[in-house]
């Protein structure tokens, strides 16, 4: 990749790291690699420049890159842990226009992947599932909504027995919403499980009401029952109308 575009020496610097870098994804909307960048740890995500509308977006910066630079300042802002954007590179992989998001590097693995492992204490998974429903409600609260929550975007920075942290690392596709949207929190936590179903590791009934019953006491503290009630049933209603969960790549390949 010939890299231009982008600031002091980071378009050299990600064509030499990508060259040399651990390919963490790859397939035919893009190509997602771990590297080393001017002394940092990052991730770059390599996105095809097909077509005169994504060409547009990427003039008007309101491609996927730019939005996902700007949505993870935004989230960074208001307290929400989020990959620190660091630079957008412009370039070509052979003959094809490319756009090159770099981000820093968020060390821990997927809710997904821990998950599937089954690899922390039953408090710190109880924390964990809290957690999910807790960035959600701040999402909702703030008047945004993620239409892509799954498990996968959200990387367990810490999980402790009294509280656990979160990342998200695909911020693309937040978007405005109405404040305090129970809609968008319903998807959220419906998606903590379908994703997982759909790989095999479907969460315990008790985790799921962890979930629940965290998102029902900040939504209406004073009535929490009636609150978990309302959103069960509906969470409950978005899984069983969603069909086969199982996802076309494997997020845990």
């Amino acid at each position: 990749m010939v890299a231009r575009g982008a600031p002091g020496d980071w378009a050299g610097a990600c064509a030499r790291a990508a060259a040399g870098g651990c390919v963490l994804k790859d397939h035919a909307g893009g190509t997602v690699w771990r590297a080393t960048v001017l002394g940092r740890e990052c991730v770059l995500k390599c996105v095809p420049v097909r077509g005169p509308r994504r060409r547009i977006q990427s003039l008007l910066r309101i491609s996927p890159a730019w939005r996902h630079w700007r949505n993870a300042c935004w989230l960074r802002g208001r307290g929400i842990a989020a990959g620190e954007p660091l630079a957008i590179v412009e370039g070509r992989s052979g003959a094809a226009s490319v756009e090159c998001l770099v981000v820093g590097y968020v060390s821990g693995a997927t809710v997904l992947a821990h998950a599937a492992g089954r690899d922390l204490p039953p408090r710190a998974e109880h924390r964990v599932a809290e957690a999910i429903a807790m960035v959600a409600c701040r999402l909702a609260r703030e008047g945004r909504k993620n239409r892509d929550p799954k498990p996968s975007n959200l990387v367990v920075m810490r999980a402790g027995e009294r509280a656990a942290e979160l990342a998200v690392i695909d911020c693309a596709d937040l978007r405005r919403c109405a404040r305090e949207n129970d809609a968008a929190i319903v998807r959220a936590l419906a998606a903590a499980v379908l994703e997982p179903m759909g790989c095999g590791c479907a969460p315990r009934l008790a985790l799921r009401a962890r979930a629940v019953r965290e998102a029902a006491g900040r939504l209406e503290p004073a009535d929490v029952r009636a609150a978990f009630r309302r959103l069960w049933r509906r969470i409950e209603a978005v899984v069983e109308a969603h069909g086969d969960p199982t996802p076309r790549d494997d997020p845990l390949a």
